[in-house]
């Protein structure tokens, strides 16, 4: 059995790659988007575009199973801090080759309490990976250091104590709390922790949020906060990305009628060092997780594909990779547990801007400004308010359609990377060459690896839902979805409650839940699954919320699929009719067509389901497989 490809592709000297079907060797890197390679056949030296790069071909045997999806979201926090800590004691080794290796892993070693060769092991998952899970201590073997060998009730009253004795502004001592322990367990009948035992439980959770549980917010401020007033610029590029949102400033038209449909909203991400805009995404709809989500991780891949599907073949966007930091305001997509999961997983700190101070996001408040200036020079702009639009007619002189908007916002952003930019003294994109690739003061930190699971990282950040699996399959918001993968796990027993049925998670991309994406624990990947009825039409969500709406009216229930289905073909029949009179219905139109023109990109890169699955059937499965999965975002 092969070995699984890695989900992400190092750009570093020495490292292997391929093109074309041929290997190379990376000599050194010539720029941000070139390397100096050498094929390995024919010894002969050619430069090579690192967005026609890719992994070097794998063989062997295949490794251990990594974790599944609900295996993450059984792992406590304790666990979780376990493995921060070892991404920091590690963080030296990653990246670029450092010339004293061996003696700073010997180091790492000593404060770890670990072998050298552990430590290797430790840069050799994260590196593979990139995700936070590779450092999660093996909890699957049986005993060891990094087994629990104390039962699971014990472990309950010790973490009871832990937060509702220990952690509380009475500021009990360790001697204290661990003699509440034992008293508790002694009551309860079970066995007594050793006082060490204790102890780990302490040393692991240790942080922020104990010190403010015992001492209070503003102790917790000053002994963990070290970024004090305002947020200075970081270091390196990706250190510290922003991201928010904004109502673009013109008016733009339907593909058909061209006509006005109303302003488009688009979600920004800055990369605080350089100035560069790492990542974009244009929507018709309000700011959601899903606009969030899509935004980050348009922010972490690499954009060649996406430039060429908007033909501009003589654009580069050479920015990607995993940020450090993740700066945004306090709205509520930002603020859900499921974007803290995901992107914990993804070795992503998330900084929520306090309430009513601006100075915490002004980059990426500059850089809206500086697209809404821009704006002002298009047709069909709307101006800052009356004072500045004067008599102009910004509907009647709009003439750009959603798709003409996008491109413009990339030419726009091609020129602003090359422009010199005042906060800086320098163009952002010599900013971040210069901070990768280093200059004669000050070295470079290396290119940012290249995440090769595109389709897994999308899907980590869409919305999910759990559901129980019946023999019919599958039913969110009265819609039935069924695929023959989903047979072994019909009814269920949740595997700690038996009594109850278990629940799953279906990942669905509001735009088109034709299909959700359901992570099979027997094949160990994602798996599409259809509509029960593969005779109803691609819809959002938005759409089968209105139909759900009008069938109400008509005293039709909700889990009538056929009449519901219907009532939106009816609908878009009346858009179409309408569309030319209205700019309600030309919006309506045009947002199912930028949903369809989507549906057509995902169709490119991801694999669908295009025929009723019958029994035997494979299921469809996505590509660049990732086991370790987060939990996305939820877009209610």
């Amino acid at each position: 059995m092969k070995r699984q490809a890695p989900p992400q592709l190092w750009i570093n000297k020495g490292a292997t790659v391929t093109n074309e079907g041929r290997d190379y060797v990376i000599l050194s890197l010539a720029d941000i988007n070139l390397v100096l390679a050498r094929d390995t056949e024919s010894g002969e030296r050619v430069l090579l575009k690192i967005g026609d790069i890719g992994p070097p071909r794998v063989i062997g045997e295949s490794e251990p199973a990594p974790r599944t999806e609900s295996e993450l979201l059984d792992v406590p926090d304790d666990l979780w801090e376990i493995a921060k800590t070892r991404r920091q004691w590690i963080d030296p080794l990653l990246g670029s080759h450092y010339r004293h290796a061996q003696a700073l892993a010997d180091q790492i070693a000593v404060k770890a309490g670990v072998s050298r060769a552990t430590v290797y092991r430790w840069v050799a998952a994260f590196r593979q990976t990139g995700l936070l899970s590779s450092l999660l201590p093996n909890t699957r073997q049986r005993g060891g250091k990094a087994g629990s060998r104390i039962s699971p009730e014990v472990e309950a009253l010790i973490q009871d104590a832990l937060e509702n004795f220990h952690d509380t502004q009475q500021k009990q001592s360790l001697t204290e709390t661990v003699t509440e322990i034992r008293r508790r367990c002694s009551n309860a009948g079970l066995p007594l922790p050793a006082v060490n035992t204790i102890r780990a439980r302490l040393d692991r959770t240790d942080g922020r949020e104990r010190t403010h549980r015992r001492e209070g917010a503003a102790v917790a401020h000053d002994r963990h906060d070290p970024i004090k007033g305002v947020i200075p610029d970081a270091d390196w590029p990706l250190s510290i990305v922003q991201i928010d949102h904004t109502l673009l400033p013109v008016i733009i038209v339907d593909d058909v009628h061209r006509k006005s449909i109303n302003r488009a909203w688009v979600t920004l991400a800055i990369d605080v060092n350089s100035r560069v805009c790492l990542g974009m995404f244009l929507t018709l709809e309000a700011p959601s997780a899903m606009s969030a989500g899509m935004c980050i991780a348009h922010s972490i891949l690499p954009k060649e594909a996406w430039i060429r599907r908007h033909d501009l073949a003589n654009v580069e966007w050479p920015f990607w990779g995993v940020m450090g930091a993740l700066h945004m305001d306090n709205a509520r997509e930002f603020r859900g547990d499921m974007l803290k999961a995901a992107c914990n997983e993804y070795d992503i700190d998330i900084h929520l801007r306090p309430v009513k101070t601006p100075r915490y996001g002004a980059h990426i408040e500059r850089l809206m400004g500086t697209v809404t200036q821009g704006l002002k020079t298009v047709k069909g702009a709307t101006f800052s308010g009356p004072d500045e639009k004067g008599q102009y007619d910004a509907e009647g002189n709009a003439c750009m359609t959603f798709s003409e908007i996008e491109k413009w916002l990339i030419l726009f952003f091609a020129r602003y990377h090359i422009s010199k930019h005042d906060g800086i003294g320098t163009s952002p994109l010599k900013k971040w060459r210069e901070g990768l690739l280093g200059t004669k003061s000050k070295p470079g930190r290396g290119l940012p690896a290249r995440r090769l699971d595109e389709e897994v990282l999308r899907i980590n950040f869409t919305p999910y839902i759990e559901r129980t699996i019946q023999a019919y399959g599958v039913v969110i918001d009265d819609v039935h979805y069924y695929h023959d993968v989903l047979r072994p796990w019909i009814n269920a027993p949740h595997p700690e409650f038996p009594k109850h049925k278990r629940k799953f998670r279906f990942h669905r991309d509001p735009r088109d839940i034709s299909q959700l994406y359901f992570f099979d624990e027997l094949s160990r990947r994602y798996v599409h699954i259809p509509y029960r009825d593969t005779s109803l039409p691609p819809v959002s969500i938005w759409e089968l919320r209105e139909a759900h709406r009008r069938g109400a009216e008509r005293g039709i229930p909700p889990e009538n699929e056929k009449a519901i289905f219907a009532i939106i073909n009816e609908q878009r029949a009346i858009e179409a009719d309408a569309a030319a009179k209205t700019k309600t219905a030309r919006r309506e139109q045009q947002r199912r067509t930028e949903h369809d023109k989507q549906r057509g990109d995902k169709m490119k890169t991801m694999p669908t389901v295009s025929r009723a699955p019958g029994p035997g059937t494979p299921p469809p499965a996505v590509r660049g497989y990732d086991p370790d999965i987060v939990q996305p975002l939820d877009d209610e």
